[in-house]
This record gives C-alpha cells, sequence and structure tokens, in this order.
C-alpha cells in the first residue's frame, strides 16, 4: 500500500479518526457498524488507503459524520440534520454506550422500525416502550 501523500484526502484518515475518538467509539466498533474489516479502518485512518465509496456510503448511512467534513475538513463535523422521511443516524450519545456493540445495532433496528415500519408494527412499539420505559 502507497501512503496518500497530497490534496484533501491526504488527512481524510486523521479526520475519520478525530471524529471516531470524539464520541468516544473503539476502532472495532466503527468497523462492526459500517461492515469493513477492523484492518481496512486502521488502513484508511492511518492514512494508507482510501475508503471506496461502499465504506463513505455506509458511514453516511450508520453514523452522524458529516461526509462533506470527512472529505474536505470544510463544514461541521457531524450531520445537522436529516432530510424528511430519512431515518436518522444513531445519535452519538447512544453510540457512546458502545461498550455493548449489541446496543447500537437494536438501536439501529428501532429506528429502522419506525422510519420503515407498517402502521401496526409502530404501534407494537410505541406500546412496548411507553410501557418497558422505567422512567427518570
Amino acid at each position: 500500500m502507497q501512503e496518500i501523500k497530497s490534496g484533501t484526502a491526504k488527512f481524510l484518515g486523521v479526520r475519520l479518526r478525530q471524529w471516531r475518538k470524539s464520541l468516544p467509539l473503539k476502532s472495532y466498533q466503527l468497523a462492526k457498524l459500517i461492515r469493513i474489516s477492523q484492518g481496512s479502518l486502521s488502513d484508511i485512518e492511518n492514512c494508507k488507503s482510501l475508503p471506496s465509496a461502499d465504506t463513505i456510503a455506509k458511514l453516511y448511512q450508520h453514523t452522524n459524520l458529516n461526509i462533506i467534513w470527512l472529505l474536505t475538513g470544510k463544514g461541521p463535523i457531524r450531520k445537522t440534520q436529516h432530510a424528511p422521511g430519512e431515518e436518522p443516524a444513531v445519535n452519538e450519545e447512544l453510540e457512546a454506550y458502545g461498550e455493548d456493540p449489541n446496543l447500537t445495532e437494536l438501536i439501529q433496528r428501532l429506528i429502522r422500525t419506525y422510519y420503515r415500519g407498517d402502521a401496526e408494527k409502530k404501534a407494537h412499539l410505541i406500546g412496548f416502550l411507553i410501557g418497558a420505559d422505567p422512567g427518570e
């Protein structure tokens, strides 16, 4: 592998690591979340390779990382809003519970069910959450 030596991509890996550590999220957790190997993530963060278009798409779909910031270093580090009808990314506060990698996956399923499920599934989900909520 050849190290990236020029252009805005030169610092892409550094920015990705900076964002990940700000959550805090361990590299193996992010790799699992976006379904790439930990070695591939390490190569990206160490500026030994660039992420594929598929990896960038997964970062966009499964995180709150602002892809424009990742690619250029310009703008906010995190997405500010999601488009109407678009599923929001798992927010950083919930990802911070990442010591249990299953929690992030469960939260993603909850979001998917809420946004993509039919009315009956949404009603079951809402009823369960209201009944199961221990309160503050």
